[in-house]
């Protein structure tokens, strides 16, 4: 009998190979908050790491913190009752969803106390992350084929972060800094539709996933990752990228007061400021390297590092020349994001032209061959 069990469990890989290889997702939401609020559609486990607690009714309001104990140690506490634990799973019953402060999330929820504060994690699985991360990071409406593309290169991201920090508390976050991930509050038809029909799929180079960074607008051609940050795989070298011409960040100006810039630039040491000169392009056409000179002294600064700290919408990329520098600087730029693998834009107009999401993939990601994970 058990040989009959062994050969079943095995024939069922080998019909539904997608489907054995489910992986789970670490995805951090919140780190450093203070009170953490959970409700859940059905009733709900709170697991301690060596016992379990029920919650049986739905709905039911857990309020997390921190409690700092005195004559007790220090824990997560749920309703004003410490736990005496560092870290608490809390899993509804099959087919619920959690809400963390309002917003719902398939899978279980991981609330750790870490430095003085809470962090949460969202332990998912793979294919159901993604109905949080496709609708967030591309327009629902798109063509079809752009959303398989996004779906497969998401996927890819997803899974190469995870099996490369393996020795981290979680996998990846759930924004900007990783892939946009809002859980179940973005879920649309068309991006399910799109998921589901490339269920698996990554894209593969040498037979592991590819690290498939992808951005909104080029503005010109896609960048080198080896120049950019140092990453030499040679699916990320840069393409020319044509077709994104219809994207409204294609151009863009912006007016940032000195002052801005000054208090952005502050906490790297950076005074009153003088001048901020490009000092280095790559081949794309975006600046590398800023020089800077302030009150303090002389300052050399990653061009990516300027925008991080200015922050994403004030400087949407590093493409940009200024125009005039005085109490107000102007810039006048093209395209969005860091301009690394796959631009959404041009995406978008390929799949309107006929090609399907495959050859999209293999176009902004030279080499790589789509397979089941």
């Amino acid at each position: 009998m058990a040989k009959q069990i062994v050969f079943l469990l095995l024939f069922l890989s080998l019909l539904f190979p997608e489907r054995a290889m489910a992986e789970t997702l670490r995805v951090i939401l919140m780190e450093e908050h203070g009170i953490v609020r959970l409700t859940s559609t059905k009733p709900f486990t709170v697991h301690t790491g060596s016992s379990r607690v029920s919650v049986e009714s739905a709905y039911q309001v857990a309020e997390i913190s921190l409690r700092k104990g005195v004559t007790t140690p220090a824990g997560i506490a749920v309703n004003g009752i410490n736990s005496l634990q560092k870290m608490l799973t809390f899993v509804p019953q099959r087919g619920g969803k959690l809400f963390v402060n309002g917003l719902p999330y398939l899978g279980s929820i991981l609330i750790k106390a870490r430095n003085g504060a809470l962090s949460v994690v969202n332990e998912v699985d793979l294919e159901e992350y993604l109905q949080g991360v496709v609708p967030a990071e591309m327009p629902s409406d798109w063509p079809m084929d752009a959303l398989k593309t996004q779906a497969v290169i998401s996927r890819t991201y997803a899974l190469y972060q995870k099996r490369n920090n393996t020795n981290k508390e979680y996998d990846l976050p759930a924004s900007v800094l990783g892939q946009v991930y809002k859980g179940e509050s973005v879920t649309h038809p068309r991006a399910v539709e799109a998921i589901e029909k490339t269920e698996g799929i990554i894209a593969t180079y040498k037979g592991d996933a590819a690290l498939t960074y992808f951005h909104s607008t080029s503005a010109g051609p896609t960048e080198d990752a080896d120049e950019r940050w140092g990453i030499d795989f040679p699916y990320l070298k840069g393409v020319s990228c044509p077709l994104d011409f219809a994207s409204p960040y294609f151009t863009w100006q912006k007016e940032i007061p000195l002052s801005t810039l000054e208090n952005s630039l502050d906490k790297v040491g950076v005074g009153a400021i003088a001048t901020l000169t490009p000092l280095s392009y790559s081949k794309a056409g975006r600046i590398l390297m800023v020089r800077i000179l302030h009150a303090r002294g002389e300052t050399f600064l990653k061009a990516e590092e300027l925008r991080r700290l200015l922050g994403y919408q004030t400087l949407p990329s590093t493409h940009f020349k200024i125009d005039s520098f005085g109490k107000i600087l102007k810039i006048s730029g093209m395209g969005w994001g860091h301009g690394v693998g796959l631009c959404q834009w041009g995406a978008k107009v390929m799949a309107e032209r006929g090609l399907e999401y495959d050859e999209i993939v293999q176009y902004y990601y030279p080499g790589v061959k789509l397979q089941h994970y």
